[in-house]
């Protein structure tokens, strides 16, 4: 996995510069896998668990970018990611503060460039590599994954207790908070300028300005672009990767991925995972199958078994904030024995394609176009999609057409099927406001049903290696990259749904390239009744850990309500199912810190 620690200082304050050099000799940082510039107060060091590579572009003295970056072209062709920078393209990216790295730029990268007071932080739009930052008296530290870093980086840190009590609620809080008091993650959309004065965050991309100008092209030509930007993407990244293997979910979307890396220009070596999840579930090995056979690829099948043992609590990593990643670490293990290759997974296609079953599509059709000739036919498209009357979706629109509603629902009931007798307390006070960037609390101007797909992002940015463990190969999500992003927000929602079809333009792109049995299918793979199995086969390990646990031990949670929880008759349902899961990942994250804290509190 991609990992880095970053250090900034002011270059005129001796201090400063001191503290800093005492950091990296502290931490026994490679000057090898490390950039360094006096001139700009800077030092980026590469931590990953991967064999060099282009990981580390130099702007000379005007800083450095981390991760992979690829120039955009107006052509749409596939292109390696960059393995350097010419000094005028270091100089223009200088001269803009870093903004152009984001009209003229993507990949997955957090750079750090030189302005005049100090220097600016930009995470990519789509946050692929995650980006936290903290105080070490006049320095700055910006990091992806604290656990990779030195234990010493880790000394002085608190436990954010209000977050943690948040987390029992609903886990996909993404508002710049974290785990621990003194850490703050830098959000989606946007950067961290430093200065000696301090620091202070900006958005710098707003996806809701993209949805604010749609495009307003027929769907055939849209979905030409479509095709033509999911290939950019999905073939860019395919370049970055000697060995690929790609997990075919049995879906549209991994199916997709599998097919733009498959195309006979191309001469990836790839190898079709697909994981056959038992315990009763319907089957979705068919469509992968399917899948395989029409592109001629090798598929390997892994079987998953619900009653292997979830990873015990004293295996949580020292991250800043829980992560149902966790749970998953046996999958990636199983990834990683292909041979070591980069896995390619689908990832994304439901935010970006447009997964809905939402009628308000319909509001944003007569918000950009009026009334008109093709009105009823989109109030059809709507009823079709949403699986209601006309008069149904003519009555839930028009609220959200006369009266702009922030459309604030989706959240609200997204955090109440998540409501159990454990974290009932913590969502009395619970205010989604709170908890989510701006750009998905208020549209500003932004269509409804567009807006909901933009608020959706926040879910979709936390698909990332969150974790970085060792023997692990990377992980890639092509789609979730930022010219597929764009695109896919400026097509308006009736268009990438057409024909009342969920993700129908999508489909409508990749026409002959899959296998229509995959193409055309609207089920949605299942995975409840393993769920159900694993929780059963592990409910000795969950009973242990939670009734005795840190959630207990610090107030979190009441033993009467974990008992209920646990009880078979509850934890069978979906919601008690899931949350426990949850709760189980934040008792072993609290007990790593609990851990961690008292040895780096031991005198030395």
């Amino acid at each position: 996995m991609s990992a880095f620690l970053a250090l900034i200082w002011s270059p005129h304050q001796p201090e400063s510069r001191q503290e800093a050099r005492r950091l990296i000799d502290e931490a026994g940082l490679r000057p090898s896998m490390a950039f360094r510039s006096e001139e700009a107060g800077l030092y980026v060091a590469d931590l990953s668990a991967l064999p060099a590579g282009r990981r580390l572009l130099s702007l000379g003295d005007n800083g450095a970018v981390f991760g992979k970056l690829f120039a955009r072209s107006s052509t749409l062709s596939p292109a390696a990611c960059l393995s350097e920078l010419s000094p005028a393209a270091a100089a223009a990216i200088r001269a803009s503060g870093g903004q152009s790295l984001l009209t003229g730029y993507w990949g997955s990268y957090v750079a750090f460039v030189k302005h005049r007071a100090g220097l600016t932080v930009i995470a990519d739009p789509a946050s692929s590599i995650p980006c936290f930052y903290t105080r070490r008296g006049p320095v700055m530290c910006v990091f992806s994954h604290l656990e990779r870093c030195p234990a010493a980086f880790r000394r002085g840190l608190t436990i954010n207790r209000a977050f943690v009590s948040q987390l029992l609620a609903y886990d996909k809080i993404q508002n710049g908070a974290t785990g621990l008091n003194e850490v703050r993650e830098l959000q989606s959309g946007f950067c961290l300028a430093v200065s000696e004065g301090g620091s202070e965050e900006a958005l710098a991309w707003d996806p809701r300005e993209l949805g604010r100008r749609p495009d307003t092209r027929p769907a055939a030509e849209a979905a030409d672009e479509l095709r033509q930007t999911i290939r950019l993407v999905v073939q860019s990244h395919g370049m970055s990767a000697p060995k690929l293997a790609v997990n075919v979910s049995g879906g549209l979307d991994s199916a997709i991925v599998a097919a733009m890396l498959s195309e006979p220009a191309n001469r990836f070596d790839i190898q079709a995972i697909h994981f056959v999840l038992q315990g009763g579930d319907p089957s979705e090995t068919a469509y992968a199958r399917a899948l395989a056979g029409f592109l001629r690829l090798d598929l390997s099948e892994i079987r998953v078994d619900p009653a292997q043992p979830l990873p015990a609590p004293d295996q949580y990593p020292p991250t800043v904030r829980p992560y149902r990643e966790f749970l998953g670490q046996a999958l990636l293990a199983s990834m990683a024995a292909e041979e070591g290759r980069a896995t390619f997974t689908g990832q994304g296609g439901d935010h970006l394609f447009l997964e809905t079953r939402s009628p308000l599509m319909f509001a944003d059709h007569v918000r950009r176009c009026g009334l008109g000739r093709d009105t009823l036919g989109e109030l059809m498209n709507a009823a079709r999609l949403s699986e209601q009357s006309v008069w149904r979706v003519a009555r839930d629109t028009w609220p959200a057409l006369l009266l702009g509603e922030e459309n604030r629902r989706n959240v609200h009931a997204g955090m109440a099927d998540r409501q159990t007798r454990i974290n009932r307390r913590a969502h009395a006070g619970l205010d989604p406001a709170d908890l989510l960037p701006v750009w998905a609390r208020r549209p500003e101007g932004t269509p409804p049903e567009k807006f909901r797909q933009v608020a959706g992002l926040v879910h979709m940015v936390q698909i990332r290696n969150a974790l970085a463990p060792e023997g692990v190969a990377p992980l890639t999500h092509p789609l979730i990259s930022q010219p597929l992003i764009e695109l896919c927000l400026k097509i308006p929602a009736d268009v990438l749904c057409a024909g009342g079809v969920p993700r129908g333009l999508a489909r409508l792109a990749v026409t002959g390239l899959i296998p229509d049995m995959v193409r055309l299918r609207r089920s949605k793979g299942d995975a409840s009744r393993f769920f159900i199995e694993q929780l059963g086969a592990n409910q000795a390990l969950l009973s242990e850990a939670l009734r005795g646990g840190e959630l207990v031990a610090d107030g979190y949670a009441d033993p009467a309500d974990i008992e209920a929880c646990l009880a078979p008759e509850n934890y069978r349902t979906q919601t008690f199912g899931r949350m426990i899961l949850v709760y189980y990942v934040i008792e072993c994250w609290l007990r790593r810190w609990k851990t961690e804290l008292g040895a780096l509190q031991a005198p030395r």
